[in-house]
C-alpha cells in the first residue's frame, strides 16, 4: 500500500496557513534565506521547491547565489544572513563544493535559525526525520509519537545508507529513542540476513538498491528517502512496482519523504519565527 507523504503534507499545511495568518495580524512574515554554493543545475530543483511552497504559504525568501574560493566566503555569507533581525531561517542547501568545508559552515549558522538542524546543539529537529517519523506513524496506524517510540522499539529497523544528510540524522533520531538500528553500507557482506529480519526499510542512498523482495516478511515498510535520475526521470532507492505487486506499505519517490521534509523544515523555520518573538 502506497503511503503518500504528498497527502500528508496537504492536511499538516492547513494549520500552518492559520499559525501565519495569525503572525501576519501582529506584523510578522516569517522569512527564510537560502544559500545556494555552485551552478543552478545543481541545487534549481530542490531550491525551487521550496520557495514556491513558501511563497504559497505567505513566507518570504532571500537567494543567496555563491561562487565561492575558500571557505570564508561563505562564512561571510552567512554570518550577515545570521545577524539579519528580518531573518528567521537559514539553510545552506547541499551539495557543497568539495573545496568548502562542509562542518565549519554548518556550525556557523546562528542556532536560533538553524532550520535545517544540523547544528550539534540545534534547536531544531532534522526535517528529514521528522518525515519519516511522519510516514511511520501513518503506516502504524499510530497517531502519538509516545505510541510510535513503543513500537518501534519492536520492530526490527533497516537503515540502508548513512550519509550525513538523511541516513545518519535517522539512525542518530532512532538511537537516540533507544530503538536498536541495523546498518547497511557498501561494506556490508551479510546483506540477505538483515533483509529477511527487517520490518522497517529505510533507504538513503540515492542509488538504485536490488531488494529480495519475495524474502521480506509481509508486513514489511518500505521509506525511500534517496532520489536519483533514471532515463531522465527522478526515481527512489527500490523498485515501487515490486513494493506494491507484493503487497507492501512504501513511500512513492517522488511524493514520499520529499513533501513531508520540506513541510518540516518550513513548520521549524515557523517555530524560529515565534522564538524570536518571545525573545
Amino acid at each position: 500500500m502506497e503511503i503518500s507523504g504528498k497527502d500528508i503534507q496537504e492536511k499538516l499545511l492547513e494549520n500552518l496557513k492559520l499559525i501565519i495568518l495569525e503572525l501576519a495580524t501582529e506584523g510578522v512574515v516569517p522569512k527564510i534565506a537560502i544559500v545556494t554554493l555552485g551552478p543552478e543545475e545543481t541545487w534549481k530543483s530542490y531550491v525551487g521547491q521550496k520557495i514556491k511552497l513558501a511563497k504559497m504559504l505567505g513566507i518570504a525568501t532571500k537567494l543567496v547565489n555563491l561562487k565561492p574560493k575558500k571557505t570564508s566566503d561563505v562564512l561571510a555569507a552567512v554570518s550577515d544572513l545570521s545577524n539579519d533581525t528580518t531573518i528567521h531561517g537559514l539553510i545552506v542547501q547541499r551539495p557543497f563544493p568539495t573545496h568548502i568545508d562542509t562542518e565549519r559552515i554548518i556550525q556557523s549558522i546562528s542556532k536560533e535559525k538553524d532550520i535545517d538542524g544540523f547544528r550539534y546543539d540545534s534547536l531544531y529537529e532534522v526535517p528529514v526525520w521528522l518525515a519519516v517519523r511522519r510516514l511511520l506513524s501513518q503506516a502504524a496506524g499510530l497517531p502519538e509519537a509516545s505510541e510510535l517510540s513503543f513500537w518501534l522499539s519492536n520492530q526490527s529497523i533497516l537503515v540502508i545508507g548513512k550519509g550525513e544528510t538523511a541516513g545518519n540524522p535517522v539512525i542518530k533520531a532512532l538511537s537516540m529513542m533507544k530503538v536498536k538500528v541495523m546498518v547497511m553500507d557498501s561494506k556490508t557482506t551479510d546483506r540477505n540476513k538483515l533483509f529477511e529480519r527487517a520490518d522497517v526499510i529505510i533507504l538513503a542512498t540515492g542509488r538504485s538498491i536490488d531488494i529480495p523482495f519475495t524474502t521480506l516478511k509481509k508486513n514489511c515498510i518500505l521509506i525511500g528517502i534517496g532520489l536519483h535520475r533514471s532515463e531522465g526521470k527522478l526515481v527512489g532507492d527500490f523498485d515501487e512496482i515490486e513494493a506494491k505487486n507484493n503487497g507492501l506499505y512504501y513511500t512513492p519517490s517522488p511524493g514520499g519523504v520529499g513533501p513531508l521534509n520540506l513541510y518540516y523544515l518550513l513548520e521549524n523555520l515557523i517555530k524560529a519565527t515565534k522564538n524570536s518573538i518571545d525573545r
